[in-house]
C-alpha cells in the first residue's frame, strides 16, 4: 500500500488574510502518522509545499500511483492558529482524486460535512489526526473509527466522538522521511526540529482555539521524548528545535524534569518554547537556560486589565512584567505576542497594548488583530446561536463591532512605533548578527506594509 501525506504551501511567508506566517517548520503531525503507517507495512511518502520546489506538480503526478492521500489543512505548528485562507486548500484538494482522499486538519475538524462536500474527499478526520489517518488506510469498516465523517454510497456518515490521544503510543516520528536542512527558525536557525513534551492546555482564555487538541493535558513519557530527541539530534543533525507544548511549564516539575536530561545528555541543541509570564521563575529559567534554552514565546494579549480579565487571561500586568524581566536576566531572548481588537476594546486600551510592548521591550514583538476561531467562547459570545454544524466554513478575521481598516492601521502602527524606537534599533544592532538581521527585516516589512 502506497500513501502521501501532504502539507500544501502557502505562498508568501505572511499569509494577506490574516496575516498568518507560513514558516518552513517540519509537519510532525505528518511525520507521527507516516511513521505509524509505515508499522503496517506501507509505502509512505511526505510532501511539504512549505519547503519543496514544484511540489503542486510532484503532487499530481504521486497522486496517481497513491492508494491513499493524506491533506492537511494545518500541520500540527498551525493547530492553534491555522490559516484563514481555506478557499486556497480546496482548490489543491479539488484537483486530488477523491476516492483516495482523507483531509486532516483545523478547518475539517470545526466544519466536517461543509469540509466533505468543498473538496470531494473520502473522509475527513476530526481533531488529533495521526492514529486516526492509519486506522482509515488500514480499515474497511470505517464505522468502528471514532471521530471521522465519510461518505458511505450516497450518504454521509460520522462516528462517535474520539478519545483525547494518548501520546505514550505515539512512535517515533519519520525523521527519515524530511530533508532537515530545509527547515528552519530565523530566530534560531536551521536545521530545525518540532519536539512535543505535552498536548493540551488547563487554561481557558476565551480567545484560545484548541479544538485540535480535545479536552485536558496529557504528557509524554521523559524517556520516549528524549529517545526522540536523541535520534533528531545525533542521526537526523538537528540543531535547533521548538516544543510545541502550548505551555510548556505549566507543569513545572515536567519541565525541570526534561531540562535535566537534556543537561545531562550534553546535547549542542539550541531550542525555543511558548508558555506564560506567570509561569517562570529565576531557577526555573535558570535550569532552562542550561539545558540550551535561547528563546520563550510569551502570550501577553493585552496591555488593558480589563481586556485581560474580560478573556479569561488569569494574569495581571505585574506578573507579566516579572516574568519577561526574570527571562531577560537569565539570558533568555523573549518574542510577546499582542492582540488588538478584543470585543468592546477601545482605542484607548489598545494604546495601553502598544505602550506595553515597548516597556517590556522584548527582542521580538508580534501583534495581530483578534480572530474569533469558530468554537472558541469568543467566538460564541460574539454570534451564541451560530453553530459549527453549518453547511458552509467561515473564519471570521476580525471581530465584529471593529471597523477591518481601522484594526489593519492599529496593527501596522503598533509595528512601526515599536520596531522603529532609536534605543530598540541600537540594541539589536549591538547583541544581533546580520542573518537575523534580514530575517526580522523581512518579517517587519511582511507584517508593517
Amino acid at each position: 500500500m502506497k500513501v502521501l501525506l501532504v502539507n500544501p504551501g502557502w505562498g508568501k511567508m505572511v499569509s494577506r488574510v490574516g496575516r498568518r506566517f507560513n514558516r518552513a517548520w517540519p509537519p510532525l503531525g505528518l511525520m507521527i502518522g507516516a511513521a505509524l503507517l509505515e508499522k503496517t507495512g506501507a509505502d509512505v511518502r511526505i510532501i511539504d509545499g512549505r519547503v519543496a520546489c514544484n511540489w503542486r506538480k510532484r503532487l499530481r503526478r504521486e497522486a496517481k500511483e497513491s492508494d491513499w492521500i493524506g491533506l492537511t489543512s494545518s500541520p500540527l505548528d498551525r493547530w492553534q492558529c491555522p490559516n484563514l485562507e481555506i478557499a486556497h486548500f480546496v482548490d489543491i484538494a479539488r484537483e486530488l482524486p477523491s476516492d483516495r482522499l482523507l483531509i486532516m486538519g483545523a478547518h475539517g475538524t470545526l466544519f466536517p460535512q461543509a469540509m466533505l462536500k468543498a473538496t470531494g474527499a473520502k473522509g475527513v478526520i476530526i481533531g488529533e489526526p495521526e492514529e486516526k489517518l492509519a486506522a482509515l488506510c488500514t480499515t474497511e469498516d470505517w464505522t468502528s473509527i471514532p471521530g471521522i465523517v465519510f461518505r458511505r454510497g450516497a450518504e454521509i456518515a460520522r462516528t462517535g466522538e474520539s478519545s483525547p490521544l494518548d501520546l505514550s503510543r505515539l512512535p517515533m516520528p519519520a525523521f527519515h522521511l524530511i530533508k532537515p536542512q530545509k527547515y528552519s527558525y530565523e530566530l534560531l536557525g536551521r536545521p530545525f526540529a518540532l519536539f512535543e513534551t505535552s498536548r493540551g492546555c488547563p487554561y481557558d482564555c476565551s480567545f484560545c482555539f484548541k479544538a485540535m487538541y480535545g479536552r485536558g493535558v496529557r504528557y509524554k513519557p521523559i524517556k520516549q521524548l528524549m529517545a526522540e530527541i536523541e535520534c533528531a539530534v545525533r542521526e537526523h543533525g538537528f540543531r535547533y528545535g521548538y516544543f510545541m507544548d502550548l505551555e510548556f511549564t505549566a507543569n513545572r516539575n515536567h519541565a525541570a524534569a526534561v531540562c535535566d536530561e537534556l543537561i545531562g545528555r550534553k546535547y549542542s541543541l539550541r531550542w525555543c518554547c511558548q508558555t506564560r509570564a506567570d509561569a517562570v521563575d529565576a531557577a526555573l529559567l535558570d535550569l532552562m537556560r542550561q539545558a540550551g534554552c535561547r528563546l520563550i514565546h510569551f502570550g501577553v494579549e493585552s496591555g488593558s486589565p480589563r481586556i485581560l480579565n474580560e478573556i479569561n487571561k488569569r494574569i495581571n500586568l505585574e506578573s507579566i512584567e516579572r516574568g519577561i524581566r526574570l527571562t531577560k536576566e537569565a539570558g533568555i531572548e523573549c518574542a510577546c505576542f499582542f492582540m488588538l481588537g478584543f470585543p468592546g476594546e477601545t482605542e484607548s486600551e489598545m494604546e495601553q497594548t502598544i505602550k506595553l510592548a515597548r516597556k517590556l521591550n522584548p527582542s521580538y514583538a508580534s501583534f495581530h488583530a483578534v480572530t474569533p476561531y469558530p468554537g472558541t467562547s469568543l467566538a460564541k459570545s460574539l454570534h451564541p446561536s451560530v453553530s459549527t454544524e453549518v453547511s458552509e466554513m467561515h473564519f471570521p478575521v476580525h471581530c465584529a463591532g471593529h471597523n477591518p481598516a481601522f484594526l489593519d492601521n492599529m496593527v501596522r502602527r503598533a509595528y512601526l512605533s515599536y520596531y522603529l524606537r532609536l534605543p530598540y534599533l541600537l540594541e539589536r544592532l549591538r547583541d544581533g548578527n546580520p542573518r537575523s538581521w534580514l530575517c526580522q527585516l523581512q518579517l517587519f516589512l511582511g507584517f508593517a506594509r
